[in-house]
């Protein structure tokens, strides 16, 4: 009931927070992913989006180059001070992803946890596959939390199973600092 209420008033302050800037596109979307993490983007994926609100920052990117527009990769972060925890951050994710694009909403169904490092600390990410809805193509899912420069952060990458190359994610994932 609390991730509903969560997620509930974040879609109400994200409404309301359009008309007065707090959302951005582009380069200055991108621009804003710094307050979270500095990193390199994999080859191909373009800042979409970024949305600010009482502090609870997510970045949308797309994979330009994507002909079934299965790439996306998410950055979410919590306040230090907000008491978020990563589940809730991932939840929050999921559910913003699924009623601002419902057609591109995966449900992973096969899940693994592997040992990775973000930013110099050790983490655990959960890989999954599922089915795209927009496409009925299976894709890979990757979720990783690490503390962001504000406080609690998730990463969520996604792409078309067959375009998954692990060595471009583990060179993203290096690639945060």
């Amino acid at each position: 009931m609390k991730r509903i209420g969560l997620f509930v008033l974040l879609l109400l302050l994200a409404a309301l927070t359009v008309a007065c800037g707090l959302v951005t596109t582009g380069e200055e979307a991108g621009a804003k992913a710094g307050q979270i993490a500095e990193f390199t983007p994999p080859e191909g994926f373009t800042a979409d989006f970024s949305m600010d609100v009482g502090g609870m920052l997510m970045i949308g990117y797309n994979r330009a180059d994507s002909s079934d527009s299965s790439g996306h990769l998410f950055l979410i972060q919590a306040p230090e001070s907000s008491g978020v925890t990563t589940e809730q951050l991932e939840q929050s994710l999921r559910d913003a992803v699924a009623s601002g694009q419902e057609s591109s909403a995966v449900e992973t169904t096969t899940t693994e946890e592997i040992p990775v490092t973000i930013r110099g600390e050790a983490v655990t990410a959960t890989v999954g596959t599922g089915t795209s809805g927009d496409n009925n193509r299976t894709v890979r899912v990757m979720t990783v939390p690490f503390t962001g420069n504000g406080g609690p952060a998730l990463l969520l990458y996604q792409t078309d199973e067959a375009e998954w190359d692990q060595a471009e994610v583990d060179a993203f994932l290096a690639s945060f600092r």
